[in-house]
């Protein structure tokens, strides 16, 4: 019987779900019971009407927006913008940064900066503005064994037309925490704003958004803060209104006897009726968080981390895995990207889920660039990710049945 006391056998029933850098599960049953009362009892469109339906929904909204500014010790819940996602997020900081720097100087070059440990949610924007011709980027390496990238490469990547850098706190593919503290300090020097891809450590580790010096943190519902799907965020530090331009324009609710968009924070920048329903949601996830505290969640996280790292040093089926990213328990979130020298990750993905119930995620993880950093592609990796309601006896469960499906894989291939 494995260390963990419990027995490790083909139980088709048992659903472990561990992959929490995709989407949070499960959910705390507040999420889904505010989503329930709102579509019971609400339902109106805020700001829409006078009423008292309409109203609450308004109050939804407000108090959604206040529990996250004091999370990240945002400068009010008038800084916080509700968009679709991270995805969504980060696209209106860039191109409304784009934006405005070609309205401001037009026929000038604009210069974005990232790092090779960036999403494709960074990457893609990046290329489609690079396109027009006026707009380049650079791409900031990192180092091949950790994925951390020195914040002096990043003061050497930006140059006098810089607009904007931008970086992920933590990796989605090795788990990675870059030093945002130090990249933030360089930006706030050089006067470049900084945008922070906050996708996998909101809600996991303490964020300041005042002390790291952060300008905007794009970050979505649907993970740590453990929203519903369709749900995210953008914080804008006070005055970053002047410099991201709006992308959408339409309808708020507010000032409509003008033709233009408003130009007041939030309004700016949410055109359009709210995904209020799954944000009373995530107002609930975030409120669960709030009451436990992110330091204390992220204690529990970092013991899954020690269990992990321990646990994959045992076994002999485990003795051919590579971990990537940072070897230990430092510089690191609870996102885990395992290689088999022989066995490939959809392989491994697959037998645990058929043989243990164990759900993981194999693939290049819309991060082609950290994996090409890293060394695994090109056929990516298997990605183990945890989540608040994750026990050490659930990591080392999982780091078993991998060794179990391993030595079965490599007996196969004999």
């Amino acid at each position: 019987m494995p260390p963990g006391g419990y027995s490790l056998s083909m139980d088709r029933s048992r659903r472990l779900y561990l992959d929490n850098a995709a989407t949070s599960f499960p959910k705390p049953p507040r999420v889904l019971e505010a989503m329930r009362r709102y579509a019971e009892e609400v339902g109106a469109s805020p700001g829409r009407g006078g009423y008292a339906e309409s109203l609450e929904g308004s109050r939804l909204l407000r108090t959604c927006r206040e529990r996250i500014s004091r999370l990240i010790n945002g400068a009010g819940p008038e800084r916080v913008v509700f968009t679709l996602n991270t995805t969504d997020a980060l696209h209106l900081a860039i191109a409304g940064i784009v934006r405005h720097r070609r309205r401001t100087r037009p026929g000038s070059r604009v210069h974005l900066v990232t790092t090779a440990m960036d999403h494709n949610s960074v990457l893609r924007p990046f290329n489609a503005l690079a396109e027009d011709g006026d707009c380049v980027w650079t791409c900031v390496p990192a180092d091949p064994a950790t994925g951390l990238v020195d914040p002096a490469d990043v003061r050497a990547a930006i140059g006098k037309d810089t607009a904007l850098v931008a970086i992920v706190h933590a990796s989605n593919v090795s788990g990675t925490v870059q030093p945002v503290a130090e990249i933030g300090a360089i930006c706030r020097e050089l006067a470049v704003p900084l945008l922070v891809d906050a996708a996998q450590s909101v809600g996991h580790l303490p964020i300041d958004v005042d002390a790291m010096g952060i300008d905007l943190l794009a970050f979505p519902g649907h993970k740590g803060l453990l929203g519903p799907l369709g749900t995210g965020a953008l914080y804008l530090r006070p005055g970053m209104e002047r410099v991201v331009a709006t992308v959408r324009e339409g309808g708020t609710g507010s000032v409509s006897e003008l033709d233009v968009h408003p130009e007041a924070m939030p309004d700016r920048y949410e055109a359009g009726s709210h995904n209020t329903i799954g944000i009373a949601g995530l107002s609930e996830g975030v409120a669960w968080l709030l009451e436990r505290g992110v330091d204390r969640l992220w204690a529990h996280e970092r013991g899954l981390i020690e269990t992990m790292i321990g646990a994959l040093s045992v076994g002999p089926g485990l003795e051919r895995v590579r971990l990537i990213g940072p070897p230990g328990v430092g510089d690191r979130v609870a996102v885990f990207s395992l290689v088999h020298e022989a066995v490939p990750a959809s392989v491994l993905a697959d037998r645990l889920e058929a043989e243990f119930g164990v759900l993981a995620r194999a693939g290049i993880h819309c991060a082609p660039r950290a994996h090409e950093t890293l060394g695994s592609t090109p056929g990516g990796a298997l990605r183990i990710s945890f989540g608040p309601f994750i026990s050490p006896q659930d990591v080392r469960y999982a780091c078993d049945a991998l060794d179990s499906v391993c030595a079965e894989a490599e007996r196969a291939t004999i």
